[in-house]
């Protein structure tokens, strides 16, 4: 047995990641629509039908636009805040109320055996969270849309065997290019997106903490590159001491594709 996850998709196109622990199939975000998300599955030999949560982290479109269909095809339980689905239940449509639980952050609540525990994030939505979902062979975090690294973050996702971490843009790029100025604001600011230099600070922390595996997550399409994405954070890890795929992993979650499994055993 081990602990399995992995991007299905990753940016402003859609996000969802699968995460499989020894008693639970979980999804975080299901922003892409419900036969990819089957067909994204198959690619690993799972069954939309066997999904056991939708853990939802905010309202915007590219993270939720697929849950309620997913969840009137495949009747999957659907975590979130009150805050959230208020805000996103217009965009989700006939669903099952029974089958919405409501959840607190920083109030661990479980699926099946699975010890799940939500985090507040600094995003431009109304209840915006990140995920620490355990597991026995080391715990996994999602912590994407947040325009700062503080102590809630922090503590969500220190100790965590794999991370699932923002790194949504270059600095050169987004100021030198052809967003307006009011945006580029936004996005730099505590409540927009965690730039690449910021993504190997907090690598920096969770190498410290315990991580051996890292999937640079939710890359602008107009304001970075995978390559520099990558490049960015592993040199800052190499500063720290660290030696890439031998102390840590990293990884550049797909934008359209399926990316590499993570495995913990």
């Amino acid at each position: 047995m081990s602990c399995f996850s992995v991007s299905l998709r990753s940016g402003s196109s859609g996000n969802s990641t699968f995460i499989r622990t020894e008693s639970a199939r979980l999804i975080v975000d299901l922003g892409l629509n419900g036969k990819r998300f089957a067909m994204a599955l198959e690619e690993f030999d799972e069954d939309p039908n066997q999904i056991d949560a939708i853990l939802l982290t905010h309202e915007h479109i590219d993270h939720v636009s697929g849950v309620g269909v997913v969840m009137r095809r495949h009747k999957i339980p659907l975590y979130t805040t009150l805050s959230t689905f208020n805000k996103a239940e217009a965009l989700l449509g006939k669903i099952d109320y029974d089958l919405v639980h409501l959840i607190v952050p920083g109030n661990p609540f479980t699926v099946r055996d699975t010890e799940i525990l939500a985090f507040p994030t600094s995003h431009d939505a109304v209840d915006p969270v990140g995920f620490r979902i355990s597991s026995r062979y080391g715990d996994v975090g999602v912590m994407t849309d947040t325009g700062e690294f503080d102590q809630y973050a922090r503590e969500g996702l220190k100790g965590c065997k794999a991370v699932y971490l923002e790194s949504n843009y270059d600095d050169d790029m987004l100021w030198n290019g052809d967003y307006p100025y009011p945006l580029k604001v936004r996005i730099d600011s505590r409540s927009g997106h965690l730039s690449n230099f910021e993504a190997g600070q907090v690598a920096c922390y969770l190498l410290e903490n315990g991580v051996e595996a890292l999937a640079l997550s939710h890359l602008s399409q107009e304001n970075n590159l995978p390559e520099l994405a990558l490049e960015t954070v592993s040199e800052a890890l190499q500063e720290a001491g660290a030696k890439i795929d031998l102390d840590v992993r990293v990884r550049v979650s797909e934008r359209y594709h399926c990316s590499v499994p993570f495995i913990l055993e």
